[in-house]
């Protein structure tokens, strides 16, 4: 399995805990430098610092993962398609790629989010941490634009930090049309993780391709 935007190991980790024969590839040094803390010396060549549109490996895998709606960060076609076509020759013939996104409800479009508490939580002993997310959505370009602020507690007192980054959301033809740029085949789309059938309550695209 190769996991592409591996990211700190949420997945990652308990897979190859669990037995997977797994890889993984990040285009962020810092997120993989975490996940590289939680793996023995001889599996930290399992993880690669790479970019999902220009990868190159030298071996083929059986299934390649995108979990986490990293697709949603690619934000142009061409680098949509350069994701893919890049995915589909690591893969074997028969291989899969599975990745997921969110299914763009009118109303969440619509609804313009400014700093809603997502969680609150101690990360040392009486000391907390917040996160807020704002949401604001640019319709023309279909980007969310999404705001993190952290507030938590220092020894000098209450601390902020922003952090800022554009979410590229897709309607279901426009998926279908995209993978069929590609030599992929559209196996699937389901509308959640317990392999539903898509529909208007659907808040999840799970989309199914094979080599």
């Amino acid at each position: 399995v190769l996991e592409a935007g591996a990211g700190t190991g949420m997945i990652f980790v308990p897979a190859l805990k669990n037995g997977a024969d797994i890889y993984g590839i990040d285009q962020s040094e810092l997120m993989l430098g975490r996940l590289k803390e939680k793996l023995n010396k001889d599996e930290i060549s399992r993880v690669l610092l790479q970019d999902i549109r220009r990868f190159r490996l030298d071996r083929k895998f059986k299934l390649v993962i995108s979990p986490f709606r990293v697709f949603q960060h690619l934000l142009t076609i061409e680098d949509q398609l350069s994701a893919l076509n890049c995915i589909y020759d690591h893969l074997e013939d028969g291989g899969k790629f599975i990745f997921d996104l969110f299914c763009p409800a009118t109303e969440r479009l619509r609804a313009e989010v400014t700093d809603n508490l997502e969680f609150e939580s101690e990360y040392e002993p009486g000391k907390i941490v917040k996160r807020y997310y704002s949401v604001k959505s640019d319709y023309i370009n279909q980007v969310q634009n999404v705001t993190f602020k952290y507030v938590w507690d220092d020894v000098e007192g209450e601390r902020t930090s922003e952090y800022e980054f554009p979410m590229r959301y897709y309607f279901r033809f426009e998926v279908e049309n995209l993978v069929a740029r590609t030599k992929f085949k559209l196996e699937n789309i389901f509308g959640d993780f317990k392999r539903c059938t898509l529909s208007n309550n659907s808040k999840e695209f799970i989309i199914v391709c094979r080599k």
